[in-house]
């Protein structure tokens, strides 16, 4: 049998019946059938946590900061990941998703929607769409988390950001040497911005 959205639950129920076991009717998780778009909207009795927005991408009401500025930011990022010799895992993930949310779906919006329209329960379903039938969000109920489902604008963005990115760590490898990672100050990268940019003449009139 070819296990698809539409038969899982028939495959579930099959495979139980082969051990001898029956559903349990009267438990949540039991009802649950991720991501079927026809109970987007059926409610069920599953304790979960609220999204926390914070770290999921969604639209917001306005971006974080100007192209420019987050060009800027990133190159900044990877001058000091450089000078520090390692990744700052945490300041690369907020600032990958606050310039991946200029492009994001308004996921709070369409989760906002289900819940309205649920009674503010879980959808059977776990998983959120927008008007469309894209899916955008889901909830897993055994590792009880939140994933984003990333869209192909999101997709793009995510690696604009990682070109600005690499581009900015190659140049610094350049200028500076691989093996001056970890031992070249920040300040001292950022001066040589400086005296860099005052080297420019304009000749325009």
């Amino acid at each position: 049998m070819n296990i698809t959205r539409n038969n899982y639950s028939q495959y579930t129920n099959m495979i139980q019946q082969m051990f001898g076991n029956k559903s349990k009717s009267n438990n949540p998780l039991a009802q649950c059938d991720y991501g079927n778009f026809s109970l987007r909207f059926k409610p069920v009795d599953i304790s979960f946590p609220k999204p926390n927005w914070n770290n999921i991408m969604t639209k917001r009401d306005k971006p974080a900061m100007s192209e420019e500025e987050f060009e800027e930011a990133i190159k900044d990022l990877a001058r000091k990941e450089f000078a520090a010799g390692k990744r700052d895992d945490k300041a690369y993930r907020e600032l990958c998703m606050r310039h991946g949310e200029t492009v994001s779906p308004n996921r709070k919006a369409i989760y906002d929607a289900s819940m309205k329209k649920t009674g503010g329960k879980m959808n059977a379903a776990c998983m959120f769409w927008d008007s469309k039938g894209n899916k955008t969000l889901s909830y897993n109920p055994e590792s009880r988390n939140w994933k984003a489902i990333s869209t192909e604008a999101e997709f793009d963005r995510a690696r604009k950001f990682t070109s600005i990115y690499n581009d900015e760590l190659a140049r610094l490898k350049n200028e500076y040497g691989e093996k001056a990672k970890g031992k070249t100050s920040y300040s001292k990268i950022k001066q040589d911005l400086t005296a860099d940019s005052a080297k420019t003449i304009d000749y325009s009139i």
